[in-house]
């Protein structure tokens, strides 16, 4: 357990239908029970707010941040702490529709017991990946659990074209439906493009429709398109898959679903630090459930122990 010191809460608003807001006094009060001292509690305004100004104006402030919302807000707090060289130990209480790092770290999806761990639990270094979408990019984005390209980017683009618009309210209450919509939407548009990959500064590329970059075993709700990934080992695990079709698809869902490999016959399961992704054809991306503009050209990496999060001992 840490030591009790000055805290602080960035919460979300908006995250859990307005639950966040709700949990704020409850993870007050724990706190301070504790020994801690909370001398900030922090609303997010804007997307990046807790990245570009929230986490990197705390980090010489506090010796905890809580962030009470989803994945998206978890990452900016991240990715704000990365920038400045800070490792801050993190604790999240869990408002997201995914709770993706949630699963994944055993972290409890109810407020009560999400709360209480924030004093009981253990920190642990976990590992970020990194992702440039040009080579001269000075500083690269930050991810938790995945970057995809192909059909899950698609997905991903189209639920968040049905979430932005008069969709907004049934994603709040139904998300997944959202999802199962963008699905059906992915599937009637136009086929994948292939890409060259290149691992880890190997001379020799190799050509995929569809590929998962993944930190972390949990893909989605219960499913795992990576199933040997782990935020600890220092590497990143890709999936990449060869061929395209509903058939393919309905094979890969189905062995996600049991948290298994996808079949050997159009897929391939590697290991590594660094990827290198390019296309003449603009690539459909998603970095842990936002899309991304279309590329063609990317580098994903790895930056090992560069969170700090409380999880269960």
């Amino acid at each position: 357990m840490l030591t009790p010191g000055k805290a602080a809460i960035i919460y979300h608003s908006g995250a859990g239908r307005g639950r966040a807001t709700e949990l704020v006094q409850p993870t007050v009060q724990r706190l301070m029970l504790a020994g801690w001292q909370v001398i900030d509690v922090l609303a997010t305004s804007y997307a990046g707010h807790a990245r570009d100004a929230l986490a990197p104006s705390l980090a010489a402030q506090v010796d905890l941040i809580i962030v009470i919302a989803g994945d998206g807000t978890l990452r900016e707090v991240c990715t704000g702490l990365c920038r400045v060289s800070s490792h801050i130990p993190i604790g999240f209480v869990p408002t997201g529709n995914a709770n993706v790092v949630a699963r994944e770290q055993k972290i409890p999806l109810q407020p009560s017991p999400a709360i209480d761990l924030l004093t009981t639990g253990k920190v642990r270094r976990l590992d970020v990946g990194t992702l440039r979408i040009r080579p001269d990019a000075a500083d690269p984005l930050f991810f938790l659990a995945m970057v995809e390209i192909g059909f899950g980017g698609r997905v991903v683009q189209l639920a968040h074209r049905l979430r932005s618009g008069r969709l907004n309210a049934i994603y709040r209450r139904w998300g997944d439906m959202i999802y199962a919509a963008a699905a059906l939407g992915a599937l009637a548009s136009p086929t994948e493009q292939g890409f060259q990959l290149v691992q880890d500064n190997g001379a020799a590329p190799r050509h995929a429709m569809a590929a998962i970059i993944a930190n972390t075993c949990c893909y989605a709700k219960g499913w795992s398109m990576t199933p040997d990934a782990r935020m600890d080992d220092g590497k990143l695990d890709i999936v990449t898959r060869g061929r395209s079709g509903l058939g393919v698809l309905l094979r890969t869902f189905y062995a996600a679903m049991r948290k298994r490999r996808p079949p050997r016959s159009f897929s391939d399961y590697r290991q590594g630090k660094r990827f290198r992704f390019q296309s003449d054809i603009p690539m459909t991306v998603q970095m842990d459930g936002d899309p991304l503009p279309a590329v063609s050209w990317m580098e994903v990496g790895v930056s090992p122990g560069c969170l700090q999060l409380i999880s269960p001992q």
